[in-house]
Formats: C-alpha cells, structure tokens, sequence
C-alpha cells in the first residue's frame, strides 16, 4: 500500500513540475491590427500561417472569405459589429466581433493548480476508502 501511495505522489509532484509550456494547449485568437486588418495568433504571440477566415454581418450574411497571408494577417474592409470566424483546420477556432476588446480569460496557473489539487483530492478519497476497507 505504501507503495502505491508513493507512486502517487511521484506522478502529481511531476504533473505540477512540468515546464508549462507542455502543459498547456495553446489557444487561438484574433486581434485587430488596423481598421481593416485582422491577425490569427496562438497564445505565445505566433501568427496561424494555416487559417481560413469568414467575415459576416450582424444579421449573419457572409460577406467575405480567404486565407491568411504568412504573417497571421488577412486584410477585409471591417465595420463595427461584422463576425470574424478563423479555422486552421486542425482544431483550432476563433472568433471576433468588430469594434470589441478580445477577452484575456482565466489566469492559467491557478485554474490549473485548482485542477490538480482537485484530482490529487479525488485519488486521496479513493485511497482512504480502499485502506479502510483493507482494515475493515
């Protein structure tokens, strides 16, 4: 039993240690470079070089489509409120709303430190329950 407990422990100490670029998918955004000029970035600032992008208006119309140059930008006279929706083809999805501020979302590293103190909580319960049943 002791031992099984120390494998535990092995596996969640080197879970919180990975270096978290490993840890973490990397997200895709779109950001608005000029009046008429998108970017598709991932979330350490590389441009998607692979992405389509469809922009649409308000009432859902599209109104343009097109790959983007190898920069991550894609050039599209924008106005406020038109949908702009950008697919690699590899799973990754974005989308923005002209004349909107692109939200940052939760802080990484307590979400994931939540996460991992939430399984290393369950897999205790699990372990409590099992010694007691031994002892039983």
């Amino acid at each position: 039993m002791k031992l099984s407990v120390a494998i535990l422990l092995i596996l969640s100490a080197s879970l919180i240690f990975l270096p978290m670029q490993y840890v973490f998918a990397h997200a895709m955004s779109i950001e608005q470079v000029e009046v008429n000029v998108v970017r598709v970035v991932f979330d350490d600032g590389t441009a998607n070089r692979h992405a389509e992008v469809v922009v649409f208006s308000e009432s859902g119309e599209e109104l343009g489509r097109g790959n983007v140059e190898r920069d991550g930008t894609f050039k599209f006279p924008l106005e406020e409120g038109m949908l702009v929706v950008a697919e690699d083809g590899f799973g990754h999805r974005a989308e923005y709303v002209a004349g909107t501020e692109v939200p940052t979302g939760l802080p990484r590293l307590p979400v994931v430190s939540l996460v991992l103190f939430g399984f290393i909580a369950i897999a205790g319960v699990f372990h409590y329950r099992v010694k007691k049943k031994n002892q039983a």
